[in-house]
């Protein structure tokens, strides 16, 4: 002859195992979130490193044509060194 737990007993258990499936998915969800997140910032460091490599060939070009020095961004300004 078998057991069975109580009605209450069974309700508590489906409960918890219900909570725990709901906690799995959330998880799921969160780290797919996660995924895209990293594609989108791996996508702006490349566009950040273009901008970087850009700006080098323009100042070296700079420095090339007008010499040595600093260049106000806001101006266009140069100081030599």
């Amino acid at each position: 002859m078998s057991q069975s737990i109580t009605p209450e007993e069974l309700k508590e258990l489906q409960d918890v195992r219900k909570a725990t499936f709901e906690t799995i998915s959330v998880i799921g969800e969160l780290n797919y979130r996660k995924t895209l997140i990293d594609l989108e910032l791996e996508a702006i460091k490349e566009t950040v490193k273009q901008n970087a490599t850009k700006e080098r060939e323009l100042l070296g070009a700079f420095g090339k044509k007008y010499g040595d020095g600093s260049i106000n961004p806001e101006t266009g300004e140069i100081k030599p060194l």
